[in-house]
């Protein structure tokens, strides 16, 4: 009687293809020729991408010593084996092939059967069957996975088209290499809190240049092609501190390269931090080569009406004149770039001989940087209406920052509570550039505070510090736009020069420190066009005073 049940077999195939599961096809498929051809055991092997043989499925505790060599040497759909035979020792009756686009990808070993006989017509013709059906059930299912897998790139490339979609948004308002590259620093630094972060740009030789460096050494080309060995953002663990190495394209072409530091908490970057960091990676270096490529600034004209209009709003509100005191001689200036910023300058009267003296600069460009500065000023002029300590104002400001600002906007500060009849400040740093306190040649940095503002809800715990005045003592407080000016040549002022030339002018007046140090930068940046705001604030303690 034939075994080939036509209905069967229609239904057998009709099951393998639905399937996606390449061990449930064979395994399916292995029980229905072991219960055709009354055979208790059976093994599957399958191969890698490398073609060496692992087993698959095992039935009745089939145990053989499985070597590729020892396979026969031409492979039918069904081949018999020899008594001779390695295979046919260990209990093999026959081997079926499963060969996929050209591969043999699977191999079937079925033991004897509980019948001694020679395999009919009807029963090779249905073992053919049954491995066509198999093969293709297999195929179905790969395609399947391949589908799968496109579908999964989809959507993975639909996320991070979506977060270069917000980052451009953000990068689209600027036209400057400077903006575009400070903002993605605070982004990276602010987002992970991290505190080392460079970028290296390549040019047409191949080498890279360094925009910006927050380690605390050099790398040279050597090392940076050495380290960037991946075309995609990779993490690594090295003794350098260097924990993410990000080559930044356009349209597929390495353009750029980004280093950045460890977290300060020590923790890994995530799969979606890694995502994030080659999205805003590779959308500002987009921003960047278009700045490179295209020198006019687009809907410049437009825009020139409404930011004159916001810069002259914005210059006027920083204060007019300094307080008049005795002993402490004070002078604030800020110089606007030709757009509205986030620099900000302030003294505010406490009571009679006592003011707190601020000094910050709000992250980003444009028109929400110079709104969050109104918002600070507007804020500190009505908390310090109350009595308070200079640790609970910032508190306020952080959570008030937090609470109405997106969490891509923070703001560094210093803030300094002067009293004109003690000589004495008492100040705190919320992540700004380190003011310098000189006399003489010696010369300090005032540090004492805590993280950026805004950044979180309940940041670790702020700290101020009283220090005492000394004669012709002077402390020189200052935003980024100073101190990382650059020259025509992308030269960086420095925190040296700025040094030198306060030291130089330290017995002069607070207003003539801080003329002196701006014309210093100005001379230093020359036909360079300034992009940043540069704002001093100077406070000085004069010989005659107490």
């Amino acid at each position: 009687m034939s075994i080939i049940n036509l209905k069967s077999l229609l239904d057998l195939s009709i099951k393998l293809n639905e399937s996606d599961n390449i061990e449930f096809i064979i395994s399916s498929t292995l029980l229905s020729l072991m219960g055709k051809l009354l055979i208790t055991k059976a093994v599957v092997y399958y191969s890698d991408d490398n073609m060496e043989f692992h087993e698959l499925i095992n039935k009745g505790n089939f145990d053989i010593q499985f070597e590729k060599q020892n396979l026969p040497i031409e492979f039918t759909d069904l081949t018999y084996l020899k008594q001779d035979c390695i295979f046919c020792k260990q209990g093999v009756n026959f081997i079926i092939p499963l060969i996929i686009d050209g591969d043999i990808r699977y191999v079937i070993l079925l033991g004897k059967s509980l019948i001694e006989h020679k395999l009919s017509r009807d029963e090779v013709d249905y073992i053919s069957l049954i491995s066509n059906i198999c093969t293709s059930a297999i195929r179905n299912a790969n395609t399947i996975e391949s589908y799968r897998k496109a579908k999964e790139n989809a959507e993975r490339h639909t996320q991070l088209l979506s977060t270069i979609f917000e980052a451009g948004r953000d990068f689209s308002n600027f036209i400057h290499r400077e903006q575009i590259i400070k903002t993605l620093a605070l982004n990276l630094m602010g987002q992970f809190t991290i505190s080392k972060f460079a970028l290296f740009i390549l040019d047409g030789k191949g080498n890279y240049n360094e925009i910006i460096n927050r380690f605390p050494f050099k790398f040279d080309n050597d090392y940076l092609a050495n380290i960037c060995n991946s075309e995609i953002t990779i993490q690594i663990d090295n003794d350098d501190n260097i924990s993410i190495v990000a080559p930044m394209k356009v349209k597929g072409e390495r353009k750029g390269l980004m280093l950045l530091g460890r977290k300060l908490n020590q923790n890994c970057f995530s799969d979606n931090d890694i995502l994030f960091i080659e999205a805003i990676g590779n959308t500002a270096i987009a921003a960047l080569e278009n700045e490179r490529l295209f020198k006019e600034e687009l809907e410049k004209k437009r825009l020139e009406g409404e930011l004159n209009a916001a810069l002259e709003i914005q210059q006027q509100l920083l204060p007019k004149n300094p307080p008049e005191l005795t002993n402490l001689d004070i002078y604030g200036i800020s110089i606007p770039s030709r757009h509205v910023g986030g620099d900000y300058f302030d003294y505010i009267k406490i009571a009679d001989k006592q003011y707190l003296l601020v000094i910050a600069d709000v992250s980003g460009k444009g028109i929400p940087a110079a709104l969050i500065m109104s918002n600070i000023q507007a804020a500190l002029q009505l908390l310090t209406k109350n009595e308070f300590t200079l640790v609970d104002l910032i508190q306020k400001i952080n959570k008030h920052l937090f609470y109405n600002t997106t969490p891509d906007k923070f703001v560094t500060g210093f803030f300094a509570l002067i009293d004109d009849n003690s000589n004495t400040i008492e100040y705190l740093n919320a992540g700004h550039n380190p003011p310098y306190i000189i006399q003489g040649n010696n010369i300090d940095t005032l540090r004492e505070g805590g993280l950026i503002l805004g950044f979180l809800e309940n940041p670790p715990t702020y700290n101020s510090q009283r220090i005492q005045l000394k004669d012709n003592q002077i402390v020189v407080c200052f935003t980024d736009g100073v101190n990382e000016a650059r020259d025509i040549d992308t030269n960086e002022y420095g925190d040296d020069r700025l040094i030198e030339v306060s030291i130089k002018n330290q017995l002069k007046s607070s207003k003539e420190i801080a003329i002196n140090i701006i014309e210093d930068v100005n001379n230093f940046v020359g036909d360079n066009t300034q992009y940043d705001d540069i704002t001093l604030l100077v406070i000085k303690k004069n010989q005659h005073g107490n």
